[in-house]
């Protein structure tokens, strides 16, 4: 059941990553400490259409820490202030890139997050000391033509993103357009809000900024006048996020309310068709009719009354029962079943320390095949085995096959569940994790088409409440329902039954008999604390089944029993064990305020 919402997390956040809501990738841990930039130089030329011819020029100090080169991280989107639901896209053309130190400057070019990302270098060979990389591209969209605010054409540039990876001593900035600059501003840091020097005069502006940390950045703002660029203006695209993919508006939240009631009471139908085991009708609950008596068969309305039962279920064997009272065979059923069977005369348990000892006596009655099973398996090496033994990877099927074969029994022999539970079960689960993957997928789609993502949720809500629904399933048949009422019954028995109310029969160590049934209950602590009492009233001796210290004492028995079930659990557990091991910075207000402009992205070595 634990896995349900792992997968709908995981699947949560692969959408999450489709909408661009990743956090963005953290600095790489491993870059050497002498790893800077010391000189950084970037020249931009703007032309009237408002393409910038840029060239960066710097100086890469990898000191006595080999690398292969650098990397340049260029932004092909970014957010706009004020308005969550565009991207203003900035095209990006690569030329020509070099070392005029003579470093290796192979380009290897990938596209990642809405970034342009350029690796210079070469695989397989790596340069030390201060190299000096050229880089050219041209870029488009670093214009805002007739700002709202400052009414004039802004160049607004992140020359040094807010992303480098390695400290930058010092940045120099050159900007060239085609008509005098009327004005100019720099600023510097992780937020754009320290000022940084600027100059202009005619159509050229200078910027530096010094002592850079990783993840500070430099803005540098040119203002010329209004009109100077045609055909400049920015382009746009979609931006999905959640709040335009799924928005609580009056039609998605209402499809989505209404759709979740139906499909939640979809699924509560289906589960209770589940939950309604086949019964003989017309007999009372545990009564099965008798050979050649005809019976009508239906589905139980409402849990039948439990009535008390002074023996357990007739032919049942308790680890049968343990699968019928809850779907599954697992290690207590097959824990009890190895009391059962000790007490049952087929060997005997001895306390050694803080293990146990199994010694074979005799095979005193008839053994089914999981019986068969557990006894060949212990007893395969000699007429003893211990706990410790049973770690051993020999003993690796004892676990798993004697849970494989009490199921069989009980859906293919003995007719007690329509079908396998676990099938039934696995179908449903199936159908729970269809419905949020379904829901996850309509969600998308008519998150991006139409902005009803919200509508999602229904199908994955109903996924959700059929998960734990799920392993209810698997339907009981009328003899199997009969048995189940007489369980439940020699159950309640034993949870209430005081020490003067003890049937005994003749010939039969009832505490001995009973206890491995006690243990699938879960009251095998007062069973023996009963016993106890009329040990001491002298109308009490235990068999010889268990060899250890006073074993109907209840408080030491309790222990005991604990203590064995969990290392007979453990032993098994460990021998399957065993034998598996064998086989970017926002945009929108004007450059003059600062706060990051257009471009930027980052870098660092590789």
């Amino acid at each position: 059941m634990r896995r349900i919402p792992r997968l709908v997390a995981a699947l949560f956040l692969t959408l999450a990553l489709a909408l661009g809501l990743a956090p963005a990738a953290l600095a790489d841990d491993d870059t050497p400490s002498e790893w800077r930039i010391t000189r950084y130089d970037a020249q931009v030329d703007v032309a009237t259409d408002g393409t910038s011819k840029v060239r960066l020029e710097f100086d890469f100090h990898f000191g006595s820490s080999p690398g292969h080169g650098p990397f340049v991280t260029l932004p092909l989107q970014q957010r706009v202030d004020g308005n969550p639901d565009v991207w203003r896209m900035v095209e990006v053309t690569l030329g020509e890139v070099s070392s005029p130190t003579g470093a290796p400057a192979e380009t290897y070019v990938t596209t990642e997050e809405g970034s342009r990302v350029i690796r210079i270098g070469r695989e397989g060979t790596r340069v030390a000391d201060t190299q000096t990389y050229v880089v050219n591209y041209t870029a488009r969209g670093l214009i805002a033509p007739r700002h709202a605010t400052s009414g004039m054409d802004e160049v607004n540039w992140n020359v040094i993103g807010t992303g480098w990876q390695v400290p930058i001593d010092r940045v120099t900035t050159t900007i060239t357009g085609p008509t005098g600059i009327s004005r100019v501003a720099c600023f510097q840091g992780r937020q754009f809000n320290q000022p940084c020097e600027a100059s202009q005069s005619g159509a050229t502006a200078t910027y530096a900024a010094e002592g850079l940390e990783p993840g500070q950045g430099v803005q540098v703002v040119a203002g010329f006048p209004a009109g100077t660029f045609v055909g400049a203006e920015p382009k746009f695209t979609k931006r999905y996020h959640v709040g335009n993919v799924m928005p609580a508006t009056p039609l998605s939240v209402g499809l989505t309310a209404a759709l979740s009631v139906l499909g939640i009471g979809a699924v509560l139908m289906k589960a209770r068709r589940w939950s309604r085991d086949e019964v003989y009708l017309g007999l009372t609950p545990g009564v099965r009719p008798a050979p050649g008596q005809e019976a009508r068969v239906g589905l139980s309305s409402k849990e039948a009354p439990v009535t008390v039962q002074f023996t357990p279920p007739q032919g049942a064997r308790v680890g049968e029962v343990g699968v019928l009272l809850d779907t599954r065979a697992d290690n207590v059923d097959v824990t009890a079943t190895i009391l059962d069977l000790a007490a049952r005369g087929h060997f005997q348990i001895v306390e050694d320390g803080k293990r146990w000892r199994f010694v074979r006596r005799g095979t005193p009655d008839e053994l089914t095949r999981a019986e068969r099973h557990i006894v060949e398996t212990l007893f395969m090496r000699g007429g003893s085995v211990t706990t410790k033994d049973l770690r051993d990877k020999r003993y690796h099927k004892l676990l798993p096959d004697a849970r494989e074969k009490l199921s069989h029994r009980v859906v293919k022999e003995l007719h007690w569940f329509k079908g396998s539970p676990q099938v039934a079960q696995g179908l449903a689960l199936t159908g729970a994790v269809l419905l949020v993957l379904a829901g996850i997928a309509v969600g998308a789609v008519l998150g991006f088409a139409f902005g009803l993502g919200l509508v999602g949720l229904a199908p994955v809500i109903a996924g959700l409440v059929l998960a734990p629904l799920a392993f209810k399933a698997g339907r009981r048949t009328a003899d199997g329902s009969a048995v189940l009422a007489q369980a439940k019954g020699f159950e309640l028995y034993l949870r209430t039954a005081e020490a003067d109310q003890i049937r005994f029969e003749e010939g039969i160590d009832v505490f001995s008999r009973y206890l491995p049934w006690a243990t699938i209950f879960g009251v095998a602590d007062r069973w023996a604390k009963v016993f106890e009492q009329l040990a001491a009233e002298g109308r009490y001796e235990p068999t010889d089944w268990y060899v250890g210290h006073n074993l109907y004492q209840g408080a030491y028995f309790s222990s005991a029993m604990n203590s064995l079930s969990h290392e007979l659990s453990s032993a098994m557990q460990q021998a399957v064990a065993s034998q598996t091991a064998a086989t970017a910075g926002s945009s929108g207000g004007s450059g003059f305020s600062g706060g990051g402009g257009f471009g930027g992205g980052g870098g660092g070595g590789w």
